[in-house]
């Protein structure tokens, strides 16, 4: 097993389902949704290009599934060769600081907006169960070395 796996307990691997399945029922649906033409949540009518939103609902809808892919790696259920652990810790704490800032917007500026009720929690949900994820596999691991004496 690699060091990832291993420091990966199954209440980690449970909260790594958690936020996969989270970040499908939410951000990545909604997404794909307006990717596929929906506007609900978009805001006010004709204040967005239908194509710019089908762009970018793709974009992120895709950037969404590779942050599926740095979870699955960060916990060892998933062992890839191509990126480094250094790279996969990097993305998983960036991860987190994506949903809990974005959990602060929900809660300060777009409080005047009418679905900022739904985006804060889950925002907050996502980032918590991120921030377990990007905690695990030794990153909070002190290592020590054992010195041995040498024998006379």
């Amino acid at each position: 097993m690699t060091p990832r796996a291993e420091g990966a307990t199954r209440g980690v691997r449970v909260a790594a389902l958690l936020l996969i399945a989270g970040l499908a029922a939410g951000p990545i649906g909604t997404h794909v949704y307006w990717m596929l033409g929906g506007t609900w949540g978009l805001g006010s009518e004709g204040t967005y290009s239908a194509t710019g939103v089908r762009v970018v609902g793709a974009v992120v809808a895709l950037l969404l599934i590779a942050a599926v892919s740095v979870v699955l790696a960060r916990v060892g259920l998933w062992q890839q060769a191509i990126v480094s652990e250094r790279v996969i810790r990097f993305f998983a704490w960036a991860l987190a600081g994506v949903f809990l800032l974005e959990t602060v917007a929900a809660f300060t500026w777009s409080k005047g907006e009418s679905e900022w009720w739904l985006y804060g929690p889950v925002s907050l949900v996502l980032g918590l169960l991120a921030l377990v994820v990007a905690g695990s596999g030794g990153a909070w691991r002190i290592h020590r070395r054992h010195r041995t004496l040498p024998s006379h």
